[in-house]
């Protein structure tokens, strides 16, 4: 609340599991530097381990990146049980502070933020741009066992165990649907778009709403 808007926009990317979020994060920022002349487009920063990081500096947290970047999301039942023993809800106070972070992020603009639900977070920011990525779940079990160098079968739960807890954390905290088509600009298969055509159609967005609003001012 203290900080004054920029009007400068920012992305989220909301992703499933393995469909290449932060790998559109970084094409983006590579993309932007084509667009030289564009200042709009110049000083930009993705914010996802940064963003944990910033988090866990709170000491009263007592949480590690490791955990925040892991995205586990507990039940209601089992985060009312810990909150009758020790008076506060760790979760409640862990997603406090991060919706809170991502709101300030969000607010000087400039930013990638991937995950944490910031399409939701940011939602009535009308400098947002949110992106969604789906693919295949063949096209997202072979990268995961590249990356990860784990079976097929290990590949397949890990993969189905991640979608799972988004899906769960949007519902339970936002009560929407991740896989709400209103609450993004667009959603993109990385199946079958590559990363640098969909970082095209997202800087075409940036630029038509800047062009937007400085024909309305």
């Amino acid at each position: 609340e203290d900080i004054p808007p920029t009007g400068l926009p920012f992305v989220t990317i909301t992703r499933q599991a393995a469909s290449g979020g932060h790998l559109l994060a970084h094409v983006l920022l590579t993309d932007f530097l084509k667009y030289q002349d564009e200042e709009i487009l110049q000083g930009w920063h993705v914010f996802d381990r940064e963003l944990c990081e910033i988090i866990a500096q709170d000491p009263t947290l007592e949480t590690s990146v490791e955990h925040l970047m892991a995205e586990r999301y507990k039940n209601e039942m089992s985060d009312f049980v810990e909150s009758l023993f020790t008076g506060k809800s760790k979760q409640f106070l862990l997603q406090k502070k991060t919706f809170k972070v991502v709101r300030i992020l969000a607010t000087i603009g400039k930013v990638i933020i991937v995950g944490r639900g910031a399409q939701c977070v940011t939602q009535n920011m009308p400098q947002g741009v949110h992106v969604n990525l789906v693919a295949p779940p063949d096209q997202r079990i072979k990268w995961m066992m590249r990356k990860l160098q784990v079976s097929h079968d290990e590949a397949r739960k890990m993969i189905e165990q991640q979608d799972k807890e988004r899906k769960s954390y949007t519902k339970d905290v936002f009560y929407k649907e991740i896989e709400d088509p209103l609450l993004y600009h667009a959603t993109f298969n990385s199946g079958k778009v590559g990363m640098h055509e969909i970082s095209k159609t997202v800087i075409d967005i940036i630029l038509s709403n800047r062009d937007q609003s400085q024909a309305t001012h």
